[in-house]
């Protein structure tokens, strides 16, 4: 009788001191923050109706962080920051989470005017279509460009190298053609021809807008302002980061 009696006060206690073992402080800012994380992409679902429960996510985010600070502390603990391997992981990974969260903030950063936003909307509504010659070498095509300068037509031009490529025979979306075409072509205006060689698979090409429209599906400015100027951010911001990269020796 006494030897159960003195178990049970052992089992007692040691319940008792694993039960009243007190989580670790987690910053309030900290929880903050993850909840209005959470809750944004929440926003962003549009197939979720269902309203989401605050105070149940606050509860589960602060579960959250006080067990992964636990299995943090007990990591440092077994030394884990020393290993080698461990630390060329987690610098890694520091990189690539402040990589994201510097083109985030370029994103949310950048000033797009009203301007830049009509330009814009032309682009991605722009069909255009293309007159096109095909050239073995360079200096076969800058010869033929000699001769449009001299007055040849580029449809004369067309006759006397006849197209080995097969031709464009509507018009076509000008952002989906493949690059560098989008950004040769798509800017270009009824009329105009490409003022240098374009070399694409060993073809070195001259092209001509014969037509310029407007995609007659596209919805209206007004209705896709709002993800137009989403996009246009993402576009400057992947601009700003090619041009960094260019700039510290990194060719996109």
């Amino acid at each position: 009788m006494k030897y159960q009696t003195a178990a049970a006060v052992i089992m007692a206690t040691a319940v008792a001191g694993f039960a009243v073992a007190k989580a670790p402080d987690i910053d309030p800012a900290r929880i903050d923050s993850e909840v209005a994380r959470i809750l944004k992409q929440a926003e962003q679902r549009p197939e979720s109706k269902q309203q989401p429960d605050g105070k149940a996510i606050r509860q589960e985010v602060v579960k959250h962080l006080q067990s992964i600070e636990i299995l943090k502390n007990a990591a440092l603990k077994a030394g884990l920051d020393k290993d080698p391997e461990v630390r060329n992981q987690f610098l890694t990974m520091e990189a690539e989470f402040y990589a994201a969260q510097y083109a985030d903030y370029l994103k949310r950063t950048a000033e797009i005017s009203n301007a830049e936003l009509l330009k814009f909307y032309d682009q991605q509504t722009r069909m255009i279509k293309i007159q096109q010659v095909s050239f073995d070498t360079p200096e076969e095509a800058r010869a033929a460009q000699e001769l449009l300068l001299k007055g040849l037509s580029f449809e004369e031009l067309t006759k006397r190298y006849p197209n080995q490529q097969p031709a464009f025979e509507d018009f076509v979306m000008a952002r989906q053609l493949r690059q560098p075409l989008a950004d040769i072509l798509g800017p270009m205006n009824r009329g105009e021809v490409t003022h240098n060689p374009v070399e694409i698979e060993n073809k070195f090409f001259l092209f001509k807008i014969s037509e310029v429209q407007k995609d007659p599906q596209a919805p209206p400015f007004d209705l896709i302002r709002d993800q137009l100027t989403q996009l246009l951010k993402e576009d400057k911001a992947q601009q700003q980061i090619h041009q960094l990269l260019r700039e510290n020796g990194i060719e996109q």
